[in-house]
């Protein structure tokens, strides 16, 4: 079993690919259950491919100082003095070989080490989009034992998806707002709410460029329940703002907490925030909201390599492409805010609005 104490002899065999399908199933749900866990084991795992892309740049560079060394010793000694004033031109053409073959090896050393050094640099900036592949992991037996028992009128599903991110109602008859990337590609696509029922949904509409979708609810009975607690903020956010979210990198919901850090997102994105909050796959298209409950923003990934530099992309951008939408189509907002209240009630009522969206591809 993978605990902090072996965590380091568990990555070491990930990477070596020496783990059994069973030991790998242990892991997953390990991880998936703790995130001090999964935080240690990504840590741990980037460890061992650094000290390995460090290993085999030592190794060449060992191998090109034996070809120096040896090339130094095969001159003549007596040739690695110019004892001619007369001839210098051609001093310098007997020590032409040997400078050269030095020089290379300097050079191919120094880029080896400009290469390494730029490509971790490149990592540790690198985007990374939070939707969550779970083509490998089964479902719990409970809950297909649960979906069983459920009424004809909802989908029978025996597997959680290829994929999953998270979304978020924006009408109380079965709109949500979730990721383009979350989508994209989609045979089918599920929401499951906080009950563990699921529903099927089609894409009404996306955009790409702002990484957004819109999906419908299949069944025209369907609805939250309740009329919507929050709306959906037109203004911009400060720098500095406090904000969290609810999602479901997990089988369950998951909350977090942060602020904005720059008002501009991934390489200077003006559509969206960089955020200083907690964010694992799964969070993809989870909503952001500011302490008042207004939704200030979704989220659609993060920094490699970092615990917490999160980007999410504007409200104003899912508004716009509501606005966008043809007559037939028209989506009627919330404009009453319910949630100006506690957090612990905040994030009770949100519970029953912001949902898991299963993907099969």
């Amino acid at each position: 079993m993978i605990h902090l104490l072996n965590i380091e002899e568990w990555a070491e065999r990930y990477k070596a690919g020496d783990l059994s399908t069973a030991e790998l199933k242990s892991l997953h749900t390990a991880l998936d259950e703790d995130k001090v866990l999964n935080t240690s084991f990504q840590q741990a795992l980037q460890l061992q491919f650094l000290l390995s892309e460090k290993k085999s740049t030592q190794q060449l560079r060992n191998t090109l100082q034996e070809v120096a060394t040896a090339h130094k010793a095969s001159q003549d000694p007596a040739t690695s003095i110019i004892t001619s004033v007369k001839k210098p031109l051609m001093g310098m053409r007997r020590y032409w070989k040997p400078i050269s073959a030095a020089a290379t090896i300097a050079l191919f050393s120094s880029l080896l080490t400009y290469t390494f050094t730029k490509d971790n640099s490149q990592k540790n900036h690198q985007y990374t989009q939070l939707q969550k592949d779970i083509a490998t992991l089964k479902h719990s037996q409970n809950q297909i034992i649960n979906n069983l028992n459920k009424p004809s009128s909802t989908p029978v599903v025996s597997y959680p998806g290829d994929y999953s991110g998270s979304g978020f109602a924006i009408t109380n008859d079965g709109l949500v707002a979730t990721n383009y990337h979350v989508v994209e590609g989609a045979d089918s696509v599920f929401i499951q709410l906080n009950d563990g029922n699921y529903y099927k949904a089609n894409i009404i509409t996306a955009n790409p460029q702002s990484d957004l979708a819109i999906l419908k609810v299949i069944n025209k009975d369907f609805t939250f329940g309740k009329a919507l607690p929050y709306m959906i903020s037109k203004s911009p956010s400060s720098l500095g703002q406090k904000i969290f979210t609810i999602g479901y990198p997990q089988d369950n919901i998951v909350y977090n907490e942060g602020y904005i850090s720059s008002e501009r997102g991934f390489n200077g994105d003006t559509t969206a925030y960089q955020l200083e909050i907690t964010s694992n796959p799964g969070q993809s298209g989870a909503p952001i909201l500011d302490n008042n409950g207004n939704v200030v923003g979704i989220i659609t990934g993060k920094q490699t390599n970092t615990n917490g530099t999160t980007f999410a992309v504007h409200a104003n951008e899912l508004l716009s492409m509501i606005n966008g939408l043809s007559k037939d189509q028209k989506i009627n907002l919330n404009t009453k805010n319910r949630l100006n209240t506690s957090r612990p009630e905040q994030i009770k009522t949100l519970r029953d609005f912001v949902c898991a969206v299963r993907v099969y591809k």
